[in-house]
């Protein structure tokens, strides 16, 4: 029978201790900053964290289509349509054929959609503000460059 010791060498390397674990430290921030921001914000505008972030994305390039918002998102297309669905249906969104390619749909931004987002985003902006402070400035922009190179990195995978 396997000691406790020989499984947790098994599957934690001593480059991999939680301590060191990179994922496991970026997954946690993200989803204590996601609690956050579902709680002191969005459960009252009655919008969630991935409807949050489609706001975000369309903002700063409206009239993407779904399979460029999953790819920005990190979702599936599949789970990213029921999205889109929800958020039609809440008005934040609507659908529109592209208007060069009939077999293409576009998802934009309503006036809605934008008000919410800028409610929301004063929140998101201090939960933001908060993690970073104990970072100079110049560590934040290594940080911001850093992580946006992982992800090139992970997205050319």
């Amino acid at each position: 029978m396997p000691t406790a010791e020989s499984v947790t060498s098994e599957f934690s390397p001593p480059h991999l201790d939680l301590d060191r674990n990179v994922a496991f430290h970026m997954a946690s921030i993200i989803f204590q900053m996601e609690q956050d921001l579902r709680n002191s914000s969005l459960r009252k505008l009655d919008i969630t964290y991935i409807h949050f972030r489609v706001l975000q994305y369309l903002l700063e390039d409206d009239g993407k289509n779904i399979g460029d918002i999953a790819r920005a998102l990190a979702v599936r297309p599949p789970v990213l349509s029921r999205v889109v669905d929800q958020m039609e249906l809440r008005q934040l969104v609507q659908r529109r054929t592209d208007p060069d390619d009939s077999r293409l749909t576009r998802v934009y931004l309503t006036d809605e959609g934008r008000s919410k987002y800028g409610q929301a985003w004063p929140a998101a902006h201090r939960i933001i503000r908060h993690a970073l402070e104990v970072l100079e400035p110049a560590e934040q922009e290594a940080l911001t460059a850093t992580l946006k190179k992982v992800w090139d990195h992970v997205c050319d995978a």
